[in-house]
């Protein structure tokens, strides 16, 4: 990608912020505009640079984290949070938290992040964010001036961007304007499955089933705990 990403970085312990700063200075769509040990001091220059997004641990003296977050009403940063905590995953969430990373960092966990980041930035700028679903079996997406038809048969699998939901087939991929949960309520409920919080996918599209993945299309995605439950409707 060309185009270049402002960060910041808040976090308490000195040696999990210098492990984000390195991380994000060995990636070159990336500049780190500030890296600060307190959310006080952090949120006078978010108010004044606006970065594009946010590395944020959770448990912090005085503000945490997601009190930061939630503090933020100028503008939309997309927010990473890196924590030890699992138990604040959830609340994550729930604040459209673009993706919850848990310490200690690594760099293959952190490039994983890092391609989610870059693609739905890329794919959200141009955007047009408009999709309606018509009787005939297929998805409607205007992009630009263009209309573009897709059978609901081309598609691999869904998956979540916040209030985005990405549509992935063989040979592109689409983004709307809708939640993937209400993405999938106007698709067939007998043709799609959600296997996690961040995806769901066309059941005859499916190549194989691992315990904890499943492979579909060149990608194997994860499935989540609290969906595992669908697999035994999936294998029927």
């Amino acid at each position: 990608m060309t185009n270049e990403f402002t960060c910041v970085i808040v976090d308490d312990s000195y040696l999990d912020r210098v492990s984000a700063e390195i991380e994000i200075k060995n990636q070159e769509c990336f500049r780190l505009v500030g890296s600060f040990d307190n959310a006080t001091e952090a949120a006078e220059s978010i108010r004044s640079c606006q970065p594009d997004i946010l590395f944020l641990d959770v448990d912090m003296p005085d503000i945490s984290g997601l009190e930061l977050f939630k503090s933020i009403n100028t503008y939309n940063p997309l927010c990473v949070i890196i924590s030890s905590y699992p138990e604040y995953a959830l609340q994550s969430f729930e604040l459209k938290v673009f993706d919850y990373i848990l310490k200690p960092l690594t760099t293959e966990r952190f490039k994983s992040t890092v391609d989610r980041l870059c693609d739905f930035i890329a794919i959200r700028e141009k955007a047009q964010a408009y999709t309606s679903l018509v009787e005939n079996e297929k998805v409607i997406f205007k992009e630009g001036h263009n209309v573009i038809y897709l059978n609901i048969s081309d598609i691999l699998y869904l998956e979540a961007f916040g209030d985005y939901t990405k549509v992935v087939t063989q040979k592109k991929n689409y983004l709307t304007l809708a939640t993937l949960g209400g993405f999938l309520e106007e698709l067939p409920a007998d043709k799609f499955a959600r296997i996690h919080r961040s995806y769901a996918v066309a059941k005859d599209q499916i190549r194989q089933i691992f315990h904890t993945s499943i492979a579909i299309g060149e990608a194997n995605l994860p499935i989540g705990k609290t969906y595992r439950s669908v697999l035994a409707q999936i294998r029927n």
